[in-house]
């Protein structure tokens, strides 16, 4: 891409600098673009993008620039014209204000998680399309079952670890439920996109997984996720998010079905991506995906430790 091309779709002056990635994750990475109007963070999909892709994303970014117009600690969405996606030579390309950040740290300040976690559910925007079975549909024994066997015609090196937690997985799918379209919600707030600023405040970034929720199953994933197993950082979360004024109200187990969903989609992913990776980085990265899976898998135990620390 151009650098002069991507300050003139979104209006960012003249082009100083474009760095190679900074920063990547699965289906994108980030790019630091210095104009003479300032630094800002370029975000380009790894994946091609379809239509209703690209259409998500512009109704998620709204989201996230009435959050930051609410006063959430976000980077301001910046827009090209009346969009927020810009096609620049060929590319598909997003651009925000540039924040710097700390390493992802899933032992922020609970409390302050909390409060932070309310402001944006006060952010109250009315949920538009379906949930996506990432948020709430079970893998499946039938499958997990498939990915082991393969597993093990592959010899993975993870296999015995599998095999074991398997059962477990199958059980903790049991607390899964269709989840209500309350309201908008981030839908990802894990610690990568939740981040300590260098003043030491906090920080909320990348809305492309905004889409319908509730609540109260978000406000359960930052508790396992902030928590740490710890009942009393997953009690002080809980209590700084209902003192903020927090709408979700956790009853039972299936509120930690959407924790559950994304933690299970999001390993099924690695596991998948090892077996069908065809070069050594490829499945490095993979590898570290299930190791991280495997190491920190939520079970039914954990789901009612937690319930019983914040009910």
């Amino acid at each position: 891409m151009e650098a002069q091309a991507i300050a003139d779709a979104f209006g960012l002056g003249r082009a100083e600098s474009l760095s190679e990635p900074v920063a990547r994750g699965e289906l994108g990475q980030v790019r630091r673009f210095v104009t003479d109007q300032g630094t800002w963070a370029i975000k380009e999909s790894l994946e091609e993008l379809r239509g209703d892709d690209v259409a998500a994303i512009e109704w998620s970014s709204a989201f996230h620039l009435a959050c930051w117009q609410a006063g959430i600690p976000t980077p301001q969405p910046r827009q090209a014209g009346d969009r927020f996606v810009a096609d620049v030579d060929g590319e598909l390309v997003q651009a925000y204000t540039w924040v710097d950040l700390a390493d992802p740290d899933p032992w922020l300040d609970a409390a302050s998680v909390g409060s932070l976690l309310a402001a944006v559910h006060a952010v109250r925007r009315a949920p538009e399309g379906g949930v996506d079975e990432w948020f709430q549909a079970p893998i499946g024994e039938r499958e997990w079952r498939a990915v082991l066997k393969a597993s093990r015609a592959a010899a993975a090196p993870y296999v015995d670890r599998l095999a074991e937690l398997l059962p477990r997985l199958v059980e903790v799918e049991s607390i899964l439920t269709p989840m209500e379209r309350v309201q908008t919600c981030h839908l990802d707030l894990w610690a990568d996109n939740l981040r300590r600023t260098p003043d030491g405040g906090l920080c909320v970034i990348d809305f492309d997984n905004a889409g319908p929720a509730d609540p109260a199953r978000e406000l359960a994933m930052l508790i396992v996720e902030f928590g740490r197993g710890d009942a009393l950082r997953q009690r002080r979360l809980h209590d700084a998010y209902r003192d903020a004024g927090g709408p979700g109200r956790l009853t039972g187990r299936t509120d930690f079905g959407l924790t559950v969903a994304q933690l299970h989609h999001i390993g099924h992913r690695h596991l998948r991506m090892w077996l069908a990776a065809r070069d050594s980085e490829s499945r490095a990265r993979s590898l570290a995906g299930v190791e991280e899976f495997l190491g920190a898998a939520l079970l039914l135990a954990d789901v009612d430790a937690a319930l019983g620390a914040v009910t």
